[in-house]
């Protein structure tokens, strides 16, 4: 049996640490005596059970004070054995065990120091000597920024200091270390240099932290933050939707983007202003253009009548410029001669003088704050030496990125202490990764995306699951899109909308240089706004982006649980199948985002994402396609249980790996069976701001496959530190179910300043039948067709029943009781991918009007008519007839098998070959062939090569409305070479896109 360590083995001196002022909490750099274990010049101390600090001093005194990455080190002493023999101490945890030989010179060689796995085999012993770096198994951590990088890799050893490359926190070896020696130290008042400006540097000869976690991966970053920090609850807004855009925006300009955001039903919760916002004296500036902006705190006020929180980039490097209004001020605090400041431009940035740093944040900026400032979108991107950093030149620890991003996010606090202006409100900012302890400073900004591409999309999958291996579970990426490429930009805010922060930007790209000749061709530019795209994209845009916002329950409350945990919203998969291979990286050097081993990721505990990160392979060499064409085919891992595709409604047991072709308005998401995802409404009319809103109506949708389910929702004020003190509460939903009942109910724990005093609460149960009878608190609900308070309803498109309790204190119980129709033999299983295919195959049949049934009688029974329009007479009878219900149900099936076949023999898919000589096709500007006059397509030839006239040139035409549309595959050169095979124009027809819809349903 282990017992408690009571002493250590000598008495030992030490550099004098101490309590965090200004951070999250008052974080105490000075282990408990009781962790602690000391033999000659070498101290090791026991902070939890998988994490050990080594440290060697030559001098014999040891480091207490903070660092950047480490904060805290007075944790909760874990049970631990400690033995002596002579020379030699051994530690033993519940985890691993620490031996160590005295000897000459330190920590020097293998048989010197090693840490060995207690009772498990995944951990590998570590000697000293090993690295990070040398480590295979490490999973790798994140990256400064993706500005100038192409798709590539997280290897640190093939980044330069500058990178910031952090490797991971965990290993497949399972072990991993944090490297301290040399590493900034902060003095009693949080700074990082003495009086002078010199670097404040960790006076150990070694200090290594060791994390001996096998493959407990979430245990490991949890233990990380409880030395290294708390990751904060930032605000509820910031899980929403950003706008921003690199462009000359007026008060009426970006007022205007509002509007049109709010016209077009798409949420926005974060407005970012770009440094347009500030005077254009330089790159840097402090204060508002007031040419375009003349009254910032009204324009700032209807933002926040809005709902919106707003921030706005900044460039420190070049310091406090002579124009800015508050100049004369930070000149007279400072001492300086405001005719002969420091600088050519004014009073130079500063990262080492203390005095400095507070003006700036004081009296330069903190007048624009309360002006309606929100936040600061630190756009720091020049040199990690700039304003007296980069002391520590052989790691670069010591560097402006993560320093401007502490001072941003503690000002809230320091102000308070320091000069008494206390607000309340969260510290928090957008800012490039500067090292191991930028968790603490949430969130992140990725920098500019180097091409718009669709490898570079890919890589960002792995890039944001990765990062979470360091605490940084939220990058935000520049969610744009190449204008020619409607499928690419909409895939984009797909991903943007499973990633931790959803963030659409644009560097400059959609307007100015970048834009060919107006007005004859503008599709050059950069898209930004997701609604200036065709109208069925721009569907496709909303209803990613209103996904997006809707989840802010789910969402919010994993921030809340990295809070408590140290793991958020994003999880690569092998944090929750560590033993699955499949669950690994393939290569974590190649293609990456571009297999299911290093593109997917779980969405918090019970949504696994595989966003789409290449084309459906469908666009015309004339241009790209101003509607979906085609499917992109794409392998799926299916972890071990069973998943519910949200999509389709169809089930999957794994471990499997599946083959999906999927649509372009279908978000790859599997929900775990038996799971509760929590939800808001989100209709049009009620779209901005809807983040901050407390839930006044909160939706639980119950996926099949579990006979009980429960989850958790946090809340709080969304903006304040008042979380801190308790003032929140958890909404608890829970569930019973099997064939005959269910019982759903919620509860309330916990206030807040701003809670609600009453809410809504929606049960959806997925795939479930009409029931034969609902209850909520005992009174009975009747059938509502179209839904509302105090009925139940069945929906259709998703093949859900739902029911919509009465408006009902916060304080009470909700209890749900449901009695389930049984002995039907129908199971809606997938029937919502079978109704919904069936829906935009006969749309997109219709634009063409050859949708069988739509202009004469179909022989057949018009199939295909008769299952698209299935999903309102399902609605309609679910609740007045429910034989009707019953035999329309049992029908889905065969009609989906017959409107599958009616489709596979439409004229469309066999379509004829013009052959013509291409000097008798000139091409127009918008590279579309011109056509002889009278040329006719012949619809009932087919040619499947070219002749042997070397000059021919062979096209494909369907017969739409006497018109020949060109279509061709994609791969041969668009000139006619003898023999080439071109083939039919399957996947390039509304026929036989409708047809694949169908079949893969």
């Amino acid at each position: 049996m282990m017992l408690r360590a009571l002493a250590a083995l000598s008495l030992y001196a030490a550099v004098q640490g101490s309590i965090a002022r200004y951070e999250l909490y008052p974080y105490d750099s000075v282990a408990d005596p009781k962790a602690v274990v000391v033999l000659g010049n070498a101290r090791f101390t026991v902070l939890a059970d998988g994490i050990i600090r080594m440290e060697y001093s030559d001098n014999g005194v040891w480091e207490d004070r903070p660092t950047l990455a480490v904060v805290n080190r007075k944790t909760e002493v874990p049970v631990f054995n400690q033995s002596v023999a002579g020379d030699t101490v051994v530690l033993t945890t519940k985890r691993a065990r620490l031996t160590y030989t005295k000897g000459e010179g330190g920590f020097t060689t293998a048989k010197v120091l090693k840490v060995e796995p207690v009772g498990d085999s995944t951990f590998k012993t570590w000697t000293y000597g090993q690295t990070s770096a040398t480590d295979a198994g490490n999973l790798r951590g994140t990256v400064r920024t993706l500005d100038e990088h192409v798709n590539g890799t997280v290897n640190c050893n093939r980044y330069l200091p500058d990178g910031h490359c952090t490797w991971g926190l965990v290993s497949r070896t399972g072990w991993a270390l944090i490297e301290e020696t040399g590493a900034p130290c902060l003095d009693a008042d949080d700074w990082w240099t003495d009086s002078s400006g010199k670097l404040l540097r960790n006076t150990d000869t070694t200090d290594i932290y060791i994390l001996a976690y096998s493959h407990d991966y979430m245990t490991a970053l949890g233990d990380f933050t409880k030395i290294g920090g708390k990751i904060p609850i930032f605000p509820r807004s910031s899980h929403g939707v950003w706008f921003t855009r690199w462009f000359d925006f007026a008060n009426v300009d970006i007022r205007k983007v509002v509007e049109e955001y709010e016209e077009h039903g798409m949420p926005m919760d974060v407005l970012t202003l770009d440094m347009n916002w500030h005077t254009k004296n330089d790159w840097t500036g402090y204060t508002f253009d007031g040419n375009l902006f003349p009254y910032p705190e009204d324009t700032m006020g209807y933002f926040h009548q809005k709902g919106l929180l707003v921030d706005a980039n900044i460039h420190d490097a070049h310091g406090i410029g002579k124009w800015e209004d508050k100049y004369l001020d930070a000149c007279a605090a400072l001492g300086i001669d405001p005719n002969h400041p420091g600088g050519d431009l004014g009073i130079p940035f500063s990262a080492v003088n203390k005095t400095y740093i507070e003006v700036l944040e004081d009296i330069v900026m903190l007048p624009v704050e309360k002006a309606g400032m929100d936040f600061w979108w630190l756009d720091w991107q020049q040199s990690s030496f700039d304003g007296g950093a980069g002391q520590d030149p052989e790691h670069l620890r010591m560097n402006p990125t993560i320093w401007t991003a502490k001072i941003r996010v503690t000002d809230s606090k320091r102000r308070c202490v320091q000069n008494g202006y206390c607000t309340n409100k969260r510290g928090v900012a957008a800012s490039r990764w500067g090292g191991l302890g930028q968790h603490r400073y949430q969130h992140g900004f990725s920098g500019d995306v180097l091409t718009l591409e669709w490898f570079n999309l890919a890589f960002q999958t792995y890039f944001t699951a990765t990062a979470v291996n360091v605490g940084w579970g939220y990058w935000s990426h520049d969610i744009v899109g190449p204008g020619r490429n409607h499928e690419m930009y909409s895939r984009w805010i797909q991903l943007g909308c499973l990633s931790g922060i959803m963030r659409s930007h644009d560097r400059g790209l959609s307007a100015g240089e970048f834009c060919e000749t107006w007005p004859y061709e503008t599709t050059s530019c950069d898209t930004v706004k997701p609604y200036n795209v065709p109208l069925v994209w721009r569907d496709i845009n909303r209803a990613a982006l209103r996904m997006r916002t809707s989840m802010i329950p789910y969402t919010y409350t994993h921030t809340a649980k990295a809070h408590q945990t140290g793991v958020g919203l994003i999880r690569p998969m092998y944090y929750h199948f560590p033993e699955e291979a499949d669950a690994y990286p393939i290569s974590m050097d190649k293609d990456l985002g571009q297999d299911p081993s290093t593109r997917q990721y779980m969405f918090g505990e019970s949504i696994l994402a595989a966003p789409v990160t290449g084309p459906s392979g469908c666009a015309s060499p004339f241009g790209v396609a101003d509607e979906p064409c085609g499917l992109r085919s794409q392998q799926v891992w299916i972890p071990p249980g069973t998943w519910i595709e949200k999509d389709s409604g169809k089930a999957y047991t794994g471990p499997a790996m599946i083959e999906k072709k999927i649509a372009n308005w279908e978000i790859p998401m599997y929900i775990k069976a038996g799971a509760i995802i929590p939800t808001i409404p989100l209709r049009t009319g009620n779209t901005l701001g809807r983040a901050a809103d407390p839930y006044r109506v909160l939706e639980f949708t119950v996926y099949p496959g579990a006979a009980t389910g429960n989850t958790a929702v946090y809340e709080d004020d969304g903006i304040t530190f008042d979380y801190l003190n308790g003032k929140s509460a958890w909404i608890n939903a829970m569930y019973t179910r099997n064939e005959q009942k269910m019982m759903f109910s919620v509860n309330t724990t916990g206030t807040f300043q701003g809670q609600p005093t009453s809410r809504t609460v929606i049960l959806k149960i997925v795939n479930a039948l009409p029931p034969a009878a609902v209850r909520v608190n005992g009174k009975a609900y009747g059938f509502n067709r179209w839904g509302g308070p105090g009925g139940w309803s069945f929906d259709a498109a998703a093949m859900e029943v739902v029911i919509e309790a009465v408006e009902s204190s916060v304080g009470s119980v909700v209890t749900i009781e449901i009695d389930f129709t049984t002995g039907t033999g129908v199971d809606l299983t997938g029937y919502r991918g079978l109704v919904s295919r069936a829906v935009y195959a006969k749309r997109n049949l219709d634009e063409t009007r050859v949708t069988p049934g739509s202009r004469e009688v179909d022989p057949n029974g018009a199939p295909l008519l008769r299952l698209a329009a299935i999903g309102d007479a399902l609605a309609y009878t679910a609740g007045t007839d429910l034989p009707t219900f019953i035999s329309l149900a049992k029908s889905v099936p065969s009609l989906h098998s017959a409107a599958t076949q009616e489709i596979a023999g439409l004229p469309g898919l066999i379509a004829a070959v013009c052959t013509f000589s291409l000097d008798t096709t000139p091409m127009t500007p918008d590279r579309s062939p011109t056509y002889p006059t009278g040329l006719k397509c012949d619809r009932e030839k087919c040619c499947q090569t070219c002749t042997e006239d070397p000059h021919c040139n062979a096209w494909m035409h369907l017969a739409i409305e006497n018109h020949c549309y060109p279509l061709r595959k994609a791969g041969p050169p668009l000139h006619g070479t003898p023999g080439i095979v071109f083939g039919t124009p399957k996947g390039f027809t509304r026929e036989a896109y409708s047809l694949d819809l169908m079949q893969s349903a």
